[in-house]
């Protein structure tokens, strides 16, 4: 059959029918074409075909134990009425498809719904507004050509641990050093200058590096210094990196404190408060977490989330380069915040410095 008999010339808002999901279903199955040549066959726009072909994609073992990916019409019928019987109120997005497109690209940019839904509002390109809300929904319920999965935060559910008795020799070292001693401007981010520090961890192995990520409490900016292993002393030497970058005066001045978790790597806390001048004057003041409580050092631990969308978990971080770990450092330090008005972490910090 020649494929310009395929050409229905129906208007692009129209609902596909059977008939075009059966047409589909060949050109994809049997010609191998693209959703975007699909659409040019049927007259329709193409994230209505790529939206179609991921409602009806199915997998097909080959004889030799490979998979194959095809459509399968019958599947997207199905699909399609099952949605139709449970339509609730009228989509807002309707047939903007350069409002879609644009939503998906930002999310495929690393862009939450909440960042996309200020951008939206404040651009002169569209004429509805959408709350972030919404958006999680339209992903849901398939809407939008994007998954869950491919957000910088999607689901996440905190596992419930019981707490454990803490040995004594834990309590004598961190006597003075509990987060309950940590001064009222960490507590409630008054300043600029309280940390978290935390590692991640790349592919488990020997040999295999990790992460040092400092988060400041006030605006949330992030540092990344990759160090060799897990140990006292691949800490010790990363702060030692950061602070001769910094300046040794700076460094005090914007390292007032520095709150960890219990782990062993954060044990030595005399170095990491100790200058690597072999200063008597400190560099810093540690406090340790209590055991766990992961949400009192929150601030770490979403940030880690995001560093997680570009080095997902099981990467190694054997061949980053500092080029690589500082792009990601930046994207993260110019994201735009929801709760500072849509502001980067870099313009909140430097307005903290200002105030201070």
């Amino acid at each position: 059959m020649c494929q310009d008999n395929y050409n229905t010339n129906e208007n692009k808002g129209e609902h596909l029918k059977w008939e075009d999901r059966k047409v589909i279903e060949h050109l994809y199955n049997q010609q191998n074409k693209s959703p975007k040549e699909i659409a040019q066959e049927l007259g329709r726009h193409r994230t209505t075909i790529s939206r179609e072909v991921k409602k009806g994609k199915i997998e097909l073992l080959n004889w030799d134990y490979t998979i194959r990916i095809e459509y399968d019409s019958l599947k997207a019928q199905k699909v399609y009425d099952q949605n139709a019987t449970a339509k609730g109120a009228k989509i807002k997005i309707g047939k903007d498809h350069r409002l879609a497109e644009f939503i998906e690209e930002k999310i495929k940019d690393k862009y939450s719904p909440e960042v996309i839904a200020d951008m939206i509002k404040n651009s002169e390109d569209f004429e509805i507004e959408l709350h972030w809300k919404t958006i999680y929904n339209y992903i849901d319920k398939g809407i939008l050509f994007v998954s869950r999965e491919e957000l910088t935060y999607g689901n996440y559910k905190k596992s419930k641990k019981t707490k454990k008795k803490e040995k004594e020799s834990t309590k004598r070292r961190k006597e003075g050093r509990r987060i309950s001693d940590r001064p009222k401007a960490a507590d409630e981010r008054l300043e600029v200058g309280h940390w978290e520090m935390d590692l991640v961890e790349g592919r488990k192995g020997k040999g295999e590096p990790f992460l040092l990520v400092l988060t400041e409490r006030y605006s949330r900016k992030e540092i990344i210094e990759i160090i060799p292993n897990k140990t006292q002393e691949a800490v010790i030497r990363g702060l030692d990196r950061i602070e001769r970058r910094i300046g040794v005066k700076k460094f005090r001045e914007l390292f007032k404190t520095i709150t960890t978790d219990n782990g062993k790597e954060f044990y030595n806390y005399t170095g990491i408060e100790t200058s690597f001048t072999g200063s008597k004057i400190p560099r810093t003041k540690q406090y340790y977490a209590d055991a766990y409580s992961s949400w009192q050092r929150g601030s770490n631990e979403n940030l880690n989330k995001m560093i997680r969308r570009f080095l997902p978990k099981g990467s190694s971080f054997k061949n980053l380069s500092r080029n690589q770990i500082k792009r990601i450092e930046k994207w993260i330090n110019n994201y735009p915040r929801k709760m500072f008005g849509f502001k980067s972490s870099n313009n909140i910090f430097e307005i903290g410095l200002n105030v201070a």
